[in-house]
């Protein structure tokens, strides 16, 4: 998603999408291999590819030619997956949060869930 500020990779979904991808992250957190969005987890579908990768040294998301690689280590995604479980809540709305590990030149990533209509992310070209 353009910023003014800086880039960000936005993921939007329901309850359900948002469940879905906890799932995965607690996936990734017990066997930390890749994991491509696209093909592992069939309810998401990324206008750009993005998958989950292991991570000892450079964390945080990254642009890797035509996709994007998310680098995590066990604990990092364990605690997101119990973040986004807050998103993913029944009793949850709508609401996002902003995952950042600290590192330098990593994107932040944006999970959301009920703050945009699909007018507003539809191009009016």
């Amino acid at each position: 998603m353009p910023s003014d500020f800086n880039p960000m990779f936005l993921i939007l979904g329901d309850g359900a999408d948002l469940a879905a991808l906890s799932a995965t992250l607690r996936r990734f957190a017990r066997r930390p291999e890749k994991i491509s969005l696209t093909e592992q987890a069939g309810t998401f579908r990324p206008r750009t590819p993005l998958a989950i990768v292991p991570a000892d040294r450079e964390f945080g998301l990254r642009a890797s030619g035509q996709e994007f690689a998310w680098h995590l280590n066990r604990w990092q995604a364990q605690n997101i997956a119990e973040r986004v479980d807050a998103l993913a809540s029944p009793e949850a709305r709508s609401g996002s949060d902003i995952f950042e590990i600290g590192s330098e030149g990593e994107i932040p990533v944006k999970v959301s869930r009920g703050e945009f209509t699909d007018d507003f992310l539809i191009s009016k070209r």
